[in-house]
């Protein structure tokens, strides 16, 4: 009778190895799903694109993209800074300085192309990517990193042969129609 009770404890040791792999899995699934998955209830899965989507994106390209090349670059510039910076996980551990000096450099390029732009969606969308700057540099909101990251991600795709992507969040008025 006393060999199983003495089975039964586990000791200190036991019960903290117990709770460090517990700590452990929770701690693991609430990043994974916090981080590493983020939010996608919004995007669109490449995967989940009608052939006439795809076609769509191509016409854009081939269209709003190539009439806007100086445009296109500055979106892909763009959209390499915010990978860097925020993708992946970064969105939770910003350099705030970094991002407000970006901004910056965002609304005055944005004011120097818009002239040039004939596309009206293109317009809306710089407009808007403006907006979200300037709440960058008023307030220090990651919601607001990360919708500028998303923009210049599905610009990114429109204006630019940009195909390495899995997920559109149809946030851009340029590809507003694309299903």
């Amino acid at each position: 009778m006393e060999e199983k009770e003495r089975k039964l404890k586990m000791g200190w040791f036991g019960w903290t190895m117990v709770s460090v792999v517990t700590v452990i899995i929770i701690g693991s699934g609430i990043f994974y799903f916090t981080v590493l998955n983020g939010d996608d209830a919004d995007a669109t899965d490449q995967s989940d694109l009608t052939d006439g989507g795809k076609d769509e994106i191509e016409k854009v390209r081939s269209t709003v993209g190539q009439e806007n090349l100086e445009a296109a670059q500055f979106v892909a510039m763009m959209h390499g800074f915010y990978n860097e910076t925020a993708g992946y996980g970064g969105i939770n551990n910003l350099n705030w300085e970094e991002q407000k000096e970006n901004s910056h450099q965002v609304i005055r390029t944005i004011e120097e192309l818009k002239p040039d732009i004939s596309d009206e969606s293109l317009i809306i969308d710089l407009e808007s990517i403006q907006t979200l700057a300037q709440n960058t540099l008023d307030e220090m909101n990651s919601s607001d990193v990360r919708n500028l990251h998303r923009y210049f991600h599905d610009l990114d795709i429109a204006l630019n042969d940009y195909d390495t992507y899995d997920k559109i969040w149809k946030v851009t008025e340029t590809l507003k129609n694309i299903e």
